[in-house]
């Protein structure tokens, strides 16, 4: 079975893309949390959510960070939930969020933990500036495995390459640890 890495642009690459107009390069911190239903990829998804921050007061960001720990425990045992990555882009913070359906997404959002916290937001302003959307999944090509081994491509979903019957690794799927996981 193909090991699946994790592996930065090249250097060739990186000197590209600096050269790109408004394309910036910063080191960075990504956040990953997977979920009850994290088995599944991005093409089960019904619903992404997605946040933005920005702070503008290190003791009010240490506040947020202190509620929002919680919730993130609270994700590890939400129905529905898939999976989620933050990451710094400058000085905001964006959260990318993946869940079964719109439902199950709203459901976390009406939960008594996580109205508390959006209340403390907007009473303690934690936060200089913060967005929330949360969309509906319309529509999906599924995800499609390029088999090193020959030149078939294949649904992931088949987990046999269609054109040699390797088997095909699943970064998304539970069982053996990937690299970089």
């Amino acid at each position: 079975m193909t090991e699946l890495v994790t592996l930065p642009p090249p250097p060739e690459a990186i000197a590209a893309m600096a050269a790109i107009p408004g394309l910036a390069i910063e080191p960075s911190v990504l956040v990953r949390q997977e979920g009850p239903e994290g088995h599944r990829g991005p093409e089960d998804a019904g619903a992404v959510l997605m946040l933005q921050a920005t702070f503008a007061d290190a003791d009010a960001a240490a506040r947020f960070w202190a509620a929002a720990v919680p919730l993130m425990a609270l994700l590890a045992d939400a129905p529905g939930f898939i999976r989620r990555y933050s990451f710094p882009d400058g000085p905001s913070i964006t959260l990318l969020a993946f869940w079964r359906t719109l439902a199950d997404a709203k459901a976390f959002a009406a939960a008594p933990a996580h109205r508390a916290v959006v209340r403390g937001l907007y009473a303690e302003r934690w936060q200089y500036s913060h967005f929330s959307a949360l969309w509906e999944l319309a529509s999906t090509h599924g995800r499609q495995v390029f088999c090193p081994g020959c030149d078939a491509v294949t649904p992931a979903a088949e987990r046999a390459c269609r054109g040699c019957g390797a088997a095909l690794a699943d970064p998304h799927a539970t069982g053996p640890v990937l690299s970089g996981r």
